[in-house]
């Protein structure tokens, strides 16, 4: 490998001149100057010419050490193949799961010869150089050979966000609908995993995207209704260089989104498994065009839920049980209305049991009549047996739902979140950031990943993934909570107590408890008159009980809080618990009936 020195006097990457002492990248006339820490990371590589340069070692070199997540050094290999001009997915790759490497030779520039002797001496010198580059192409060559993909081994794939075409925004439902039923098609396709993903990245290669996302190929596509005739185009890219595997389009009347996505579904599979006589689709999945129209329409509401637009979830609902009237033997409407009635607790504290028992009773109508919905039916119980503290029936369901062949962020999500209430925070930050690779604009995702930042103490982090979350959307009850205790921690108490009372006045509570706990926490000489006023507004309004929880503590009234987190497990709504796990009531969690607690959570409903 060149030495530090060779490498400052400046090297050649293919057609590129690296001039570090300058800061710049030449070829011919053209000059690009990056960013610093872009500089840095492509010395890092650099340096090893060739062998990895693990995510650790970026970090360590081009951060200094600090904590960032994944995204950040994404985004800088990204800023760095924006400066080669497109080619740098030919002069440096990601492994994946592991860092980048360069995938051309570092040659040193020579140094200008000073006089004749050196002139012989330099021309003496040349061909050894191109003799140890020649050998080192021949092992790259013999490399790429020897590590052909071999037969059998399971291939990965993300579906990317179809384009909307058809000059109206009416028609969204069209192309995501079509989505939906290419991943459900896709999944049935042995050897091949399948991711979904909500976003298109436009600000990155492929090869960055396929990183991120952890596959090996990237499907795109678009949707165009001209008439009455539905036309879908599709390339599909290999993550590891960008380059087009294979591309077309399928074209029918606009009623037969199905059978479309059928064929485009084979036709992947004869790109990356190789032909194949098994049936992608099986007997029960061919919905009439009415019952699938309503279905897909459901779903493109059901997707833009939210507590601040529940009526997207009541519309999700008819839509479904519209769907099931015209089609009864069509098992997605039935799995899609299980969901919907298993959030509706959530949403608008509807009978916990009466919602509970509807959505398994949906569920096992979904697999009933189609057998392919398994593993996804795993996510909602799962959802359901997390909610019911039934805690060892909800992971087996999870962990089907996450190592499925079709994978999507709600089931991470999901675990996560029931990670979180039996304490087991570095496991469900490690579910959310799954989550994150496949659909990091989601409002709820990243202000999930705030929160358990938050719970684990990392602050920097917590900060980011809120102010994130905020900018995506984000403005329900919990997201304010949890950076509310955020600021809390970092001693923001003035922008902490506006917070939370936004938060109890969206949920529509009492606020008038707030300005007191925070005076009381500046002058504990007030703590008798704080307690009396939480005593008067948790008592005579519906407020969330964890709120109650966290204020006691901070006032170190530490068996209140204890007393109402007992009745919290006590009670036939459920209350996720992961709030007991911040730092800040490690009081909770030294108290003497903190065991009686976790093992009363423990034993579930049934």
């Amino acid at each position: 490998m060149p030495t530090q020195q060779e490498l400052e006097n400046g090297f050649r990457l293919g057609d590129w001149e690296v001039l570090p002492a300058r800061g710049i990248l030449r070829r011919g006339e053209a000059e690009e100057t990056p960013a610093p820490k872009v500089f840095r990371f492509l010395m890092s590589l650099a340096v090893r010419d060739g062998n990895l340069a693990s995510k650790e070692d970026l970090v360590r070199e081009v951060w200094d050490g600090y904590p960032i997540g994944d995204d950040s050094i994404v985004s800088c290999a990204a800023q760095l193949r924006k400066h080669f001009d497109g080619q740098g997915k030919d002069l440096f790759t990601n492994v994946r799961k592991r860092g980048y490497k360069l995938d051309v030779p570092v040659v040193p520039l020579m140094p200008e010869p000073q006089n004749e002797a050196a002139q012989v001496a330099g021309r003496k010198t040349r061909p050894k150089w191109r003799r140890k580059w020649l050998f080192a192409g021949v092992f790259v060559v013999l490399a790429v050979i020897v590590f052909q993909w071999p037969a059998g081994k399971e291939r990965s794939i993300a579906v990317m966000p179809f384009e909307n075409l058809s000059g109206d925004a009416a028609n969204r439902y069209i192309a995501d609908g079509f989505k939906l039923e290419l991943l459900h098609t896709l999944s049935n396709i042995e050897g091949l995993m399948v991711k979904d993903s909500k976003v298109s990245f436009p600000e990155l290669t492929a090869p960055d995207i396929a990183d991120r996302l952890d596959v090996d190929y990237l499907l795109l596509g678009a949707a165009q209704i001209v008439g009455e005739e539905l036309k879908i185009t599709f390339r599909i890219e290999k993550g590891s260089n960008g380059k087009t595997e294979s591309a077309g389009e399928v074209v029918g009347p606009v009623g037969a989104v199905f059978e479309l996505q059928a064929q485009l579904a084979a036709k992947v599979r004869d790109q990356l498994v190789g032909k194949s006589t098994q049936q992608l689709i099986s007997k029960n999945r061919d919905p009439n065009s009415a019952g699938f129209d309503r279905y897909i329409r459901g779903m493109h509401v059901f997707e833009r839920r939210g507590r601040a637009s529940i009526e997207n979830l009541d519309a999700a609902i008819r839509l479904f049980e519209e769907s099931i009237d015209l089609d009864p033997t069509f098992g997605p409407s039935y799995l899609a209305l299980a969901s919907a009635y298993a959030l509706l607790p959530d949403y608008r504290r509807a009978p916990l049991k009466e919602m509970h028992d509807k959505a398994l009773e949906l569920v096992e109508k979904a697999v009933d009549v189609d057998p392919d919905l398994a593993a996804a039916a795993s996510a909602v119980q799962g959802f359901v047996y997390h909610k019911q503290r039934r805690w060892t029936e909800a992971e087996e369901a999870y962990l089907r739902a996450t190592t499925a062949n079709l994978v999507d962020s709600t089931a991470f999500n999901w675990y996560s979140l029931m990670l979180a209430n039996v304490g087991r925070l570095e496991d469900a930050i490690g579910q959310i950031m799954l989550a994150q690779e496949i659909d990091p604009s989601s409002a709820i995702i990243n202000s999930r990943t705030g929160i358990i930042y938050t719970w684990l103490g990392e602050s920097q982090r917590a900060s980011e993934y809120f102010e994130r979350a905020s900018q995506l959307g984000a403005s329900d009850e919990i997201h304010m909570l949890g950076r509310a205790m955020l600021m809390i921690r970092q001693h923001r108490y003035e922008e902490a107590a506006r917070l939370a009372g936004d938060s109890v006045e969206f949920a529509g509570g009492r606020t008038d408890w707030i300005e007191p706990l925070f005076m009381a926490v500046n002058d504990p000489a007030l703590r008798d008159r704080a307690l009396a006023v939480i005593d008067d507004a948790f008592s005579s309004t519906p407020l969330d009980p964890r709120l109650e929880i966290v204020a006691r503590t901070m006032l170190d009234d530490v068996d209140g809080a204890m007393s109402v987190a007992m009745s919290l497990a006590d009670a036939d709504e459920f209350f996720e618990m992961d709030v007991l796990f911040l730092k800040e009531l490690q009081p909770v969690r030294a108290h003497p009936d903190f065991e009686i607690l976790a093992g009363a959570c423990r034993r579930g409903v049934a």
